[in-house]
């Protein structure tokens, strides 16, 4: 095994900070802006605004200051002229959203080229696309801010949310955003039995669904029989016509649902799609991340109605098999400091591939505008510096909240195998298999040892983060683990060196990872591991497969252990998803798929479910007091608790607990996230950091 090691002094040396610095040039009238320095917190004293938009939640009061001058982009002003589409002053909400803070006002123009891994699933652009209720700041990554709704207001009981959408936004076909979307999504979809057999456990808090009222044609409250003071940070994350999610375009969807269509022309619609029922031919319309995460055939059929967006971007095309092109959403509903629509970009390009070596090769030949969180590694770090200066690309310095952050999961139910369930139980297995890793080894081969290495848990930025968290049975120490091996029984071995079970057989154990969907050194870490645990007389084993098959056998109880990144860690999505640190969802990771649909089941009696044991319904009934709670110190308290509890006996085994991000931008691209920042799921990717807002120097890329 060969080591390689880069010094952290000397991956901050060849980091380019400076080049992710905004360039200062001179000021220019709309609409049209060209770039202005602003102090990141300042607002631009451009016009006098006539509008102060003010929002207040129980910690934390935001006012902005709305200019009243708007902008048209170009790119749009032949369709405006032609009365093709309305003026830009009638496509914005009474109130859009203003982003500020940014290092310069923007120009309008370009495209952005990225790649996604995946022929189907945009997994590497939806962050530059996805909107949601309510956002993290990017100032302090804590507050909470208005987005998609202006205000919400939250009862001291944590029971009551009166939620406020912006007066006059509108979807990308134009239609107005209204509270018939809230209702309709909330009353006609997740409560519609024939469509869910029971709607998300967000809207059923309390054990009966939440009530929802409608107040006027822009403000609705959802009323709980217990209290959810978690809410408004699951809104965080929560998009329109997804799941999680409570706004829907309801004018469009409605063509596909039998309250307001008759029914035998939905049969019919459903027949010509070779699909049953109206039910499956409505859910390829409401489905996960539609618009954003994915672009299903039938939005390029003839004639088919555009579906409608609150993103920047709206898809327009699909030339061929596996290429996305995206135009501006002209009803986009955020502004500028200068009153200038956006996006600052005009399109977006994603282009499927297939492996690394194809990202690779497309930077060196610079075709690439943006490599995203899911796409970089710093495996790769010395290739991408090497021909940063030959190509047209910089390379970023951010801190990775998602890959690299690699864990192993091992499975506490595996369905035919109660031997192995009663062996993977004992935490004295998960001890032995986390002390057998050489994390140095791991950060020296694969990372040049810039990362900190450490147990899964929360990132030391976190308010939940303890340092024994991040150390527990996180030391490289073979005699230990062949030590608590032996101690639990498995102290017989044949005679090639493999521990036997208690039935007799030899212990084996497989890997299985999803490669590149997880991380472009997936693969190599699990390799790795899995030598490591043959040192210690485990017939370990790793298997490279795609996560739809991965997680058909999670939900069956048919893997042993498996592997992702560690996300999930930050104070922005710890307290609201811990599926990770225990099994709350199934799917990709976590300690049992099986348990998590314990945790997820409105009914608990149902036939099929396996009932976790206490320890696990303890961790949950903690889970559950962290959403239920107002104060965030008491959701603290519960969370650690939870932690503390991991760090004696880890249902999961991490493998680093921090490192460097080397996102990959278009070296003209500015208003990027600002060095040392969070990058990963838990900011959404570049989502956070307002992506509308990135633009080229001189509309066009290097």
């Amino acid at each position: 095994m060969v080591s390689r090691k880069l010094k952290r002094r000397e991956f901050l040396k060849l980091s380019s900070v400076a080049a992710l610095g905004a360039v200062v040039a001179g000021c220019a009238p709309a609409p049209t802006p060209t770039p202005v320095a602003v102090p990141p917190t300042e607002v631009l004293p451009t016009q006098t605004p006539a509008v102060v938009e003010k929002v207040v939640t129980q910690q934390v009061q935001v006012t902005v200051e709305v200019p009243t001058k708007r902008a048209e982009p170009p790119m749009l002003a032949d369709l405006v002229k032609a009365g093709k589409l309305p003026p830009v002053d009638e496509r914005l909400p009474q109130t859009p959203l203003v982003i500020g803070g940014r290092d310069a006002i923007g120009v309008y123009g370009g495209e952005v080229r990225m790649v996604h891994f995946d022929p189907t699933w945009c997994v590497s652009n939806y962050d530059w696309n996805a909107e949601r209720m309510l956002y993290y700041s990017d100032i302090d990554l804590r507050t909470i801010v208005p987005n998609i709704l202006e205000g919400w207001e939250v009862s001291p009981d944590g029971k009551e949310f009166t939620l406020k959408l912006r007066k006059g936004m509108k979807w990308s076909t134009g239609d107005p955003v209204t509270s018939e979307d809230i209702r309709f999504d909330v009353e006609d979809i997740w409560y519609n039995t024939d469509l869910n057999g029971a709607p998300m456990w967000q809207l059923r808090v309390g054990g009966s669904n939440a009530k929802l009222d409608v107040i006027d044609d822009f403000t609705v409250k959802l009323t709980y029989t217990a209290p959810f003071g978690n809410l408004p940070a699951h809104l965080t994350r929560w998009e329109p016509g997804n799941w999680p999610g409570i706004i829907a375009p309801s004018k469009y969807l409605k063509n596909y649902h039998p309250k307001y269509t008759d029914p035998a022309k939905l049969d019919a619609a459903a027949k010509a799609a070779k699909l049953e029922t109206w039910v499956q031919l409505f859910n390829t319309r409401y489905a996960w991340g539609m618009g954003t995460w994915q672009f299903p055939s039938w939005m390029f059929e003839a004639n088919a109605d555009p579906y409608p967006v609150l993103s920047p971007w709206m898809i327009k095309s699909q030339p061929e098999t596996g290429i996305f092109l995206l135009d501006r959403n002209p009803y986009y509903w955020k502004i500028d400091l200068a009153g200038n629509q956006l996006p600052y970009i005009d399109n977006m390009r994603y282009d499927y591939v297939t492996d690394t070596e194809v990202v690779k090769q497309k930077l060196i030949q610079s075709q690439l505008d943006a490599v995203g969180q899911h796409d970089v590694t710093m495996s790769e770090y010395p290739f991408y510096k090497e021909n940063e200066a030959k190509a047209n690309y910089k390379v970023g310095d951010y801190i990775s909240c998602m890959s690299d952050r690699a864990v192993i999961f091992p499975q506490h139910y595996i369905t035919d195998d109660p031997v192995l369930t009663e062996i993977v139980n004992n935490p004295k297995f998960k001890q032995a298999l986390s002390v057998a890793i050489d994390r140095d080894e791991i950060n020296q081969t694969l990372f040049y040892g810039t990362a900190r290495m450490g147990q899964m848990g929360p990132m030391p930025v976190s308010k939940y983060y303890k340092e024994k968290y991040g150390t527990a049975w996180a030391q490289f120490d073979k005699d230990l683990a062949n030590k608590l091996l032996d101690e639990m029984g498995l102290d017989k071995k044949n005679a090639a060196g493999i521990r036997l079970r208690s039935d007799g057989k030899p212990l084996s154990w497989m890997i299985e990872n999803a490669g590149t969907r997880v991380g472009p050194v997936a693969n190599k870490i699990c390799e790795m591991v899995a030598n490591y645990w043959r040192e210690v007389g485990v017939d370990a084993t790793n298997k490279e497969s795609t996560e739809s098959l991965i997680n058909n056998r999670l939900n069956l109880g048919q893997v042993h252990c498996t592997m992702w990144h560690a996300d999930r860690c930050t104070d922005m999505l710890l307290p609201i998803e811990m599926r990770w640190y225990i099994p709350t969802d199934s799917g990709q990771g976590g300690a049992s798929s099986v348990w998590a649909h314990y945790y997820g089941a409105a009914d608990k009696t149902a036939a099929g479910l396996v009932k976790p044991p206490d320890y696990i319904l303890n961790y949950y009934d903690l889970f559950d007091k962290m959403q239920s709670v107002v104060s965030e110190d008491e959701r603290v308290k519960y969370g650690q608790q939870i932690f503390d509890g991991l760090a004696e006996d880890p249902l999961a085994i991490g493998l680093l607990l921090e490192c460097p991000a080397p996102l990959i931008f278009n070296k003209n691209l500015r208003n990027l996230p600002r060095p040392k920042t969070l990058i990963g799921w838990d900011t959404y990717g570049d989502s956070i950091y307002h992506p509308e807002a990135f633009y080229y120097e001189g509309g066009q890329r290097a």
